[in-house]
């Protein structure tokens, strides 16, 4: 059955896919065009993370790049930091719900 995104949901998202790649900001670049995506927090592959808890990526971090997640989630977390990691520090950054996961 698939979830059909609340307002809240949806607002949140706009948020973090406004704000940017959370890697490119790292890096000096803010406002990078970004994917969202879906932290893996030991769910097992058939459970998606919430809708609350993504983070900004562009396409080179996100899928695309030898530095992407996709392409080898230990290296990009040796790198930057593991997802939940970088999911608190986006939070804070773009400040929904008071840089607390939104419930």
């Amino acid at each position: 059955m698939k979830h059909t995104k609340t307002k809240h949901e949806q607002e949140h998202m706009n948020k973090i896919a406004d704000f940017g790649c959370i890697i490119c900001y790292k890096m000096g670049f803010p406002k990078s065009p970004c994917e969202l995506h879906h932290i893996k927090d030991k769910r097992g592959m058939s459970k998606k993370a919430s809708n609350y808890e993504v983070i900004g990526l562009c396409p080179l971090h996100h899928r695309n790049g030898k530095e992407s997640y996709h392409y080898s989630p230990k290296e990009f977390t040796k790198k930057w930091g593991t997802q939940k990691e970088l999911l608190e520090y986006n939070l804070k950054l773009v400040q929904c719900c008071g840089g607390e996961i939104c419930q």
